[in-house]
């Protein structure tokens, strides 16, 4: 670890952080912007339309490549000298990390970096897109009453006494799949200590982790599963919009202890549109690029953006419903990159379903 953060202090010491004070101008004489990340280009769209009313010139094309693919795809192009990604989104902490420790992020400050929490800048250039709750979702059908699971402990509890309903029709990320998966476990474990490995070892045997988030909300829906802990809202967002109009699924915060993801955002250092990226990274950190975010489902951390102004939650209102102490955010912790085998080895001795 030690040595990790010594490349990464090493990188961002040698860079440099002023903005361009000409960027609008130097925009137009630009080829527009192209973005690699996980992010659904559903939930992206109010974004993307939202900066280009502002500035119609510059073209936005959004890649959803998946967590890891985003980055090996930019090395690949840019060490090629290829046009590639000018921006980053990704949920990726231990990917970022390694990123900004090979020196591939442009460390900009964007305008208006000192309102934000100086927990959702954990590097120089990398910015939070939003905080993402993991939340459980559920087969409101088949679950009834006090069947409704809405914290782990009380999920434990009901898998005790109503195996029918639980044992092999759950499901959660499998954290072997990829570093969003893996970002979420370790944190809750590291966090959460012994309550969370008794944890693992309880549902493991009996969930059955996927890869997709979305493909784990439609089996709910469908009945395959009941529950699914750790689900990413993103992942059901569109077919629950007002939240209350699905005549089969809900969701809840978990009481005991929400895990909650800062969806990363930065400029690569081999942009070849830097001024264009510039603005845009400007606008999603802004009051009102956040609240673009909240209409495709993300949630919004600035303080300045209310409950009552969006369609979803802000992560000052998770922090209302289940307590400081149950908000898990997901940091960008070096020890993630340096346990990874030896988390990732016990983690797979407990969730048998998962895959090698």
């Amino acid at each position: 670890m030690k040595r990790l953060l010594a490349l990464i202090a090493a990188c961002l010491a040698s860079a440099a952080f002023a903005a361009a004070p000409d960027a609008v101008d130097k925009s137009k004489k630009e080829k527009g912007l192209v973005i690699y990340g996980n992010v659904a280009a559903d939930n992206f769209a109010p974004i993307v339309d939202a900066f280009r009313k502002r500035y119609p010139w510059i073209g936005v094309k959004t890649l959803d490549l998946g967590p890891a693919p985003a980055f090996e795809r930019y090395l690949t192009e840019s060490s090629l000298n290829h046009r590639s990604a000018d921006l980053i989104a990704a949920a990726s902490p231990t990917v970022w990390i390694r990123f900004v420790g090979r020196g591939e992020l442009e460390p900009y400050e964007a305008a208006g970096a000192k309102e934000l929490p100086d927990w959702s800048r954990p590097f120089p250039g990398l910015y939070t897109l939003s905080t993402d709750p993991m939340v459980i979702v559920y087969n409101k059908l088949l679950l009834k009453g006090d069947k409704q699971p809405k914290s782990i402990a009380q999920l434990r509890a009901l898998l005790k006494s109503h195996p029918k309903d639980f044992a092999n029709r759950m499901t959660t990320y499998d954290a072997l799949r990829h570093p969003f998966a893996y970002a979420i476990h370790w944190t809750y474990a590291k966090e959460r200590g012994d309550f969370a490995w008794e944890t693992f070892r309880e549902l493991g045997p009996v969930t059955r982790p996927e890869g997709g988030g979305a493909s784990m909300v439609e089996k709910v829906a469908a009945g395959e599963y009941t529950t699914v802990y750790f689900s990413s809202p993103l992942t059901f967002y569109k077919s629950m919009k007002d939240m209350k109009s699905s005549p089969v699924l809900e969701w809840h915060l978990i009481e005991d202890g929400t895990p909650v993801m800062m969806r990363g955002i930065g400029i690569t250092k081999k942009s070849q549109n830097k001024a264009s990226a510039q603005l845009f990274l400007d606008f999603v950190v802004s009051r009102e690029g956040q609240l673009a975010a909240a209409r495709g489902g993300m949630t919004p951390y600035r303080s300045d953006v209310k409950a009552s102004e969006v369609p979803f939650l802000t992560y000052d209102e998770i922090v209302r419903r289940v307590g400081e102490k149950n908000v898990i955010l997901i940091k960008y912790d070096p020890r993630m990159v340096d346990e990874m085998k030896a988390f990732s080895d016990k983690w797979r001795a407990t969730y048998r379903f998962a895959k090698p």
